[in-house]
């Protein structure tokens, strides 16, 4: 019966990074079934992230779709950290062209390009368009892209 939470929890994707669920993101510590009543342990990426109430919306309908009668969404103190997203969400931010987070011995490098992988990138704006992504430029292509932050 957990297995059905967890996979209903997979359609609940990041708002500000629709190519990634809250379970690839590493944001869902567990799910603890008593019945019809599920309890959701989720940290957000960032304390102060604007798209806190939408997910922790998004993850009530998504339970109750599955069939909890009683969602209790409880915010863990956890802190989170890009080492915590699952192994295949980086290659999606990629795709999607974002580029993904450097791991953390790497952390204060500059990411290459996810359109042309190109490592001849400039940093246009520490803080993108989210608190989670940076702002670079690439000098090979010229295409302006952003890049996952380290945490």
């Amino acid at each position: 019966m957990v297995a059905r939470y967890w996979e209903a929890l997979k359609g609940v994707k990041d708002p500000e990074i629709p190519v990634l669920n809250i379970v690839e993101m590493g944001m869902v510590l567990g799910v603890e079934v008593e019945g019809k009543r599920v309890r959701v342990r989720f940290r957000p990426t960032f304390s102060g992230c604007p798209a806190l109430r939408l997910i922790r919306e998004e993850i009530a309908k998504a339970l109750q779709a599955a069939g909890a009668e009683e969602v209790e969404v409880v915010e863990a103190r956890t802190p989170w950290s890009t080492e915590d997203m699952a192994p295949g969400a980086r290659e999606k931010l990629l795709g999607y062209g974002i580029a993904p987070p450097l791991p953390l011995p790497m952390a204060e490098a500059s990411p290459s390009c996810p359109r042309c992988g190109s490592p001849r990138v400039v940093l246009k704006n520490a803080f993108g368009a989210t608190l989670c992504k940076m702002l670079y430029q690439c000098q090979a292509c010229g295409e302006a892209f952003e890049a996952f932050k380290t945490v």
